[in-house]
This record gives C-alpha cells, structure tokens and sequence, in this order.
C-alpha cells in the first residue's frame, strides 16, 4: 500500500489492506513528522506510539515524535473515538509497552526510539493490524512473523529523506576534513596543526560512491555535484535513466569495481536479510 498524506507517503509491507488515509497537515514541517493513522474499520481502535521523551526540549510544538508533544495525534485520535496511549517504556516483560501488547491494534514506532516487534511479541499481540514507523525504516519488526500473522508493516516513505542525505554530506565532510580529532584536540587544550592537518583532505578531485541509489541516495548524489569530485559512481540493482545519470553527474560502477575505485563510499539502503 503506498497512500499520499500531505508531501509523504505511507507505504505498507506484507499484508494487503484497504485502508484510507486520515490524517492530514497543511505545514511543510509538520506533514514530514506527523503520522497518519490508517483504518480499517469503523470500530473503536487502541493506538499505542512508543516515543522518546524530550523533556525541556519538547516546549517546541514542532518536535512531535515525542511523548510530550504525542505526534500531534491525540485530538484527532480522540475525536474519532479511538483510545490513544503513549509512552517512551518499551523494554522487558514489566514494560508498559509490553502490557498494552494484548489488546492493541495500532502501534506507531519511530526509528530513533524503535518498538522492537520481535516473533515472540507479535505472537502475543494477538490484536495488532498495523505497525506503522513515523519515518523511515522496519528493521525493528520481525518482518516474516509479521507477514505470517496478517499484520501490516508500513513506513512514512519519504517523511525525512532531506535530513538524511544532508547529514550524509555532513558525515562525508566531517570524516574527510578530520574534523572530529581536530576539534577534540583544540578542546582538551592542544594546538598541534600539523597532526590535524597531515589527516584532512579536500573532497575535491575525489571519486565518491553510493550504495544505493533510493531518494536518499539521489539527494546525496544531488549534493555531492558543487564539491568538483573527480567521479561520482553509484551502484544498485538496477541502472538509473540516462538523462537521471546525466542530471545527478553519475555513472554506474559495479559494486567491486565501485569499492575499488572510490575514496568515499555512502551506503544509502534500508537494513534487509539481502543488504546485511
């Protein structure tokens, strides 16, 4: 199932279903954060979200993967007679996550703060129809139990892919640069400007690589243009387009031929039994 809400998408795995969208956001912001929550019936549903607690930080109403600020759902849940809990309580026997398990029928999970969905859990979520992650990323469920079981496993497609490939280029800069142990040096008090220096390097006139060309991978590629890289490769399982090679200043490289080749490699995959 792959459903608009707003500017993402929700896109399921495994079990087919006919739910709809219902929940939607008029802020850029806000539609890349909130989850929509899908129905597959009319009946009273218990949501549970598992989240991060925030603390002081969540006095910004736009962080809403948090406990505090509860994805910004619990009106709109309430309102169409749903129950909604939220906690940050997710680990063991004695969690309260654990203690919802039973009869819930919706669990949301987010990919920094992640509900692991083990065999042995969704065999006692005898109620669970949705699993859904508020971003990117299902490697917290056990995708087979899940398919066995009827339950769909969804994802908020595309909700964070600008982060993503951002802070790729920012890792890529970091590392390349030695910024890290430079900037730890200065901190504990050093000044020794050749140990930092004698390990930094330009990304100029260097071949980069992405593993994965996904919208993150594209993004990253989009990115990587204004630095004067010598090369630019990609490998995948399947070529892009002509005129997309030709747009994103790319070729393709077999994946041995790839590591070979490239000063810097990115992996921009989702975690699967094939990519481990």
């Amino acid at each position: 199932m792959s459903s608009l809400v707003g500017n993402t998408s929700v896109h399921a795995y495994g079990h087919r279903c006919s739910w709809q969208p219902a929940f939607r956001t008029t802020s850029t912001a806000r539609s890349r954060t909130r989850l929509a929550i899908v129905r597959a019936e009319q009946s009273k549903q218990k949501v549970v979200a598992v989240l991060y607690k925030a603390g002081k930080a969540a006095e910004n109403k736009d962080l809403l993967g948090c406990v505090e600020n509860e994805l910004g759902l619990r009106e709109f849940l309430e309102e169409q007679g749903h129950e909604y809990f939220v906690t940050d309580d997710k680990e063991g026997e004695n969690s309260e996550l654990e203690k919802h398990l039973e009869d819930c029928n919706i669990l949301i999970s987010t990919p920094f703060h992640p509900a692991y969905l083990t065999k042995e859990r969704i065999a006692k979520a005898k109620n669970l129809k949705l699993s859904i992650t508020a971003g990117v990323g299902s490697d917290h469920v056990d995708l087979h139990a899940a398919a066995d079981s009827g339950m769909t496993v969804a994802e908020v497609t595309g909700s964070n892919v600008v982060s993503v490939a951002e802070h790729v280029v920012m890792l890529i800069l970091t590392m390349v640069r030695n910024y890290l142990p430079a900037h730890k040096q200065i901190t504990d008090g050093g000044w020794d400007v050749g140990a930092a220096a004698s390990k930094a390097y330009d990304l100029q006139c260097k071949t980069v690589g992405t593993v994965g060309t996904g919208a993150i991978g594209q993004l990253v590629l989009q990115r990587l243009q204004g630095f004067g890289c010598k090369e630019v490769l990609y490998f995948d399982y399947k070529h892009l387009d002509e005129s997309k090679e030709k747009e994103l200043c790319c070729s393709f490289a077999e994946f041995d031929d790839l590591i070979k080749k490239c000063d810097v490699v990115t992996i921009n995959l989702p975690l699967t039994d094939k990519t481990k």
